[in-house]
């Protein structure tokens, strides 16, 4: 048993260091410093003291009502609770609602009564996911839009709260009510199938759900990604687009494209460290330490011992930067050093 563990160790090895060359950089000749091994028990980022909030990540606060509702630019408003945000768009023949999350619940409606008498005619889901359309059982009758797979999802989730889309499309779909227009396009699986890019190119505002929450970094897991490779090349398609301001769906204040710019050198900073960390952290070594007896145990404290490492590297350059820094980058390296070594 234990010569065959050896057997594995060794081909992990050498498919580490060639999966994690494209991006470690760095003379091709330098030989990178081994580090030692670690403990047997997990390496842990997070504590019970969390660091100071940057003030770039603070929005504008939130009204006794429970939340906030103002215009972007020509007749485009946001809403927030604090934690969740929708955008609604006034047409002159009714609203079109983006995204209904449940945290905001009643007030939803209550923040576009507070704006136009227009009922809400159209909705679009961003992706099928119930914290962002959770509540969008209470516009009834209107006609929602969203992408096939978003479609497909929400039958298999059977969930009233979210009701199935009338109108799907498979690349892109322009929606035009009144005076307005919303240009919708999927540019493949990223941080799951069917999440879709909003944009509303009168007012230059740019809708992208899960990506990038501007002033911070990702929810853990890099947003709970289910295509890594393909949440990481959505930054780029992004500030391909003309826009002024950005939604992210999370969190308190809207963006710019510095900030999808700053989330995206964050990104590349945890992905070139995540594969320097896979080349230098000696698994054998660790093996040596750890035993071969139980093989889950080895590898836990390997890829604990990884993120560690693309951890405290990116840490040491983002935590004044972006809030939640030292929280979540733990996670985003665990989740990128996987992706690097497997997609």
């Amino acid at each position: 048993m234990a010569s065959r563990l050896v057997s594995i160790v060794v081909a992990l090895v050498l498919t580490l260091g060639a999966a994690a060359g494209t991006f470690a950089q760095g003379s091709p000749d330098a030989t990178p410093e081994t580090a030692p091994a670690p403990d047997a028990s997990p390496a842990v980022v997070g504590t019970t003291e969390f660091g100071p909030v940057p003030a770039g990540a603070v929005g504008p606060a939130i009204p006794s009502s429970g939340y906030l509702v103002e215009e972007i630019a020509g007749g485009l408003y946001w809403v927030t609770e604090g934690f969740y945000q929708s955008i609604f768009l006034t047409t002159g023949e009714g609203v079109i609602l983006v995204d209904a999350p449940p945290s905001i619940g009643p007030n939803l409606a209550a923040a576009i009564a507070d704006v136009t008498e227009e009922p809400v005619t159209h909705m679009v889901y961003t992706h099928h996911h119930a914290d962002h359309i959770g509540g969008a059982a209470q516009f009834a009758g209107a006609t929602i839009v969203a992408h096939e797979d978003t479609a497909d999802l929400l039958v298999r989730s059977d969930d009233p709260n979210r009701p199935l889309p009338t109108v799907t499309f498979a690349d892109s779909y322009t929606l035009t009510v009144g005076t307005q227009t919303l240009e919708l396009t999927y540019p493949g699986n990223n941080h799951e199938p069917g999440n879709i890019i909003v944009h509303a190119p009168a007012q230059r505002v740019l809708m992208v759900i899960d990506i990038v929450s501007p002033g911070w970094v990702p929810f853990p897991d890099l947003a709970v990604a289910e295509d890594v490779p393909g949440f990481v090349a959505l930054h780029d398609t992004i500030l391909a687009y003309d826009f002024k301001t950005f939604v992210g769906g999370h969190l308190t204040r809207l963006g710019t494209r510095e900030d999808v710019e700053t989330s995206r050198a964050y990104i590349q900073d945890i992905q070139t460290n995540a594969a320097m960390a896979l080349q230098t952290v000696d698994l054998a070594a660790i093996a040596a330490e750890v035993g071969y007896d139980n093989p889950w145990a080895l590898f836990d404290v390997y890829l604990d011992a990884v993120a560690q490492t693309c951890a405290d590297a990116t840490i040491l350059v983002w935590e004044d930067r972006l809030g939640g820094t030292d929280i979540f980058t733990f996670s985003h390296c665990w989740v990128m050093s996987e992706s690097l070594r497997i997609d």
